[in-house]
């Protein structure tokens, strides 16, 4: 058994040695200043206590409405954003002794630390017009992460030239500028920057929303094939239910800063035991036509991650809601094995799936 699985905490940290990030308790709150002095008179709870864990060479599919919190959490994940609290545990092989990885917590590290970590997890961003230099070339573009490491030598453009190659690109693609390129080939040289430095772990923020339908099917394929090659894991954020079905391992659901679920994707897709994933399962599209849709419509507005619900922040929306969801915060708890749920009727509702 490795180092990997020495840390231990709650329920959502299963004893396998197989974990490469275990997410606990993460928050990241957004201070509200009013005033000329820009006195603090709340916060915008973004991340609020999330927990989740990602398994070596898995897809985790982070999903939820706009506004939940999924980016946020990517990003704090990374530390582009300080977290407020709660512990990012993450097996790094860069900080292990004798070629064996060591659990360390991200939360803590200074940015020297930090940097080296960044060898080991990276990020493909949303939008493949803004993450990219248009006054850098896209054989600068990959190798700036090789450049800030030290990882830059005689043989590295060969090596920028197979990764363009492999992610569907052409060697003369080297010397040409981002403008030059289509949304579905910025998005590519986005992922062959983000695996310059052959990482562990890459978080993918929602890669293929503003790609075509067509290329996003494209897309998707791509970075199957190269988690396959090289054995990457991923935390996949996503909106569009089809898309992390069709991509995910595992699922965790999102609902204003907190997961309300977490499970196996055919589990989750099939045997939801939340009633705001039930909600969410009732929207995706049914490839039938003569399937007659019974969508769940929810009532009222997301909740106000600034001045949430007390209780369960789903309580408002819910068609279940008793008196307990209205008091008291659930229990993130494995309910059945590698199943876990944040409701208190969860194990008398019986909801229906995809």
């Amino acid at each position: 058994m490795t180092e990997a699985v020495a840390v231990q905490r709650n329920d959502t940290s299963p004893k396998r040695s197989d974990i490469i990030l275990d997410v606990k308790g993460l928050k990241k709150f957004f201070p509200i200043q009013k005033g000329l002095l820009r006195r603090v008179v709340g916060y915008v709870k973004a991340v609020d206590d999330v927990s989740f864990f990602v398994r070596e060479g898995e897809t985790l599919g982070l999903v939820g409405e706009s506004g939940c919190g999924k980016t946020t959490a990517g990003r704090t994940i990374i530390r582009l954003y300080e977290p407020t609290g709660g512990d990012v545990y993450f097996s790094s092989r860069v900080l292990g002794e004798n070629g064996k990885p060591k659990m360390v917590n991200l939360a803590q590290m200074d940015k020297s630390q930090m940097k080296l970590i960044r060898q080991e997890i990276s990020m493909v961003f949303q939008d493949p017009v803004n993450s990219l230099n248009p006054r850098m070339t896209v054989g600068d573009i990959v190798a700036e992460p090789m450049r800030i490491h030290g990882k830059y030598g005689v043989d590295s453009e060969r090596v920028i030239i197979s990764l363009l190659e492999r992610v569907g690109l052409r060697p003369d693609h080297l010397r040409r500028y981002p403008h030059e390129f289509s949304g579905g080939q910025r998005q590519r040289i986005g992922i062959a920057r983000a695996l310059s430095l052959n990482p562990r772990l890459v978080i993918c923020d929602e890669p293929v929303s503003a790609l075509d339908v067509s290329i996003q099917a494209q897309t998707l394929n791509l970075l199957e094939d190269l988690q396959n090659d090289f054995n990457l894991a991923y935390i996949f954020v996503a909106h569009d239910l089809s898309v992390v079905q069709h991509i995910s391992d595992r699922v965790a659901v999102m609902y204003v800063g907190k997961v309300a679920e977490m499970a196996d994707s055919d589990e989750l897709y099939n045997h939801p035991l939340h009633p705001y994933t039930e909600a969410l399962m009732s929207a995706v599209p049914k490839p039938d036509p003569k399937y007659k849709s019974e969508r769940i419509i929810m009532q009222g507005d997301v909740a106000d991650p600034s001045n949430p619900p007390s209780g369960c922040y789903f309580h408002p929306r819910c068609r279940y809601a008793e008196a307990i969801c209205k008091e008291k915060v659930p229990e993130f708890r494995e309910l059945r094995p590698d199943h876990f749920v944040a409701c208190h009727r969860a194990e008398e509702l019986t909801l229906k799936g995809v």
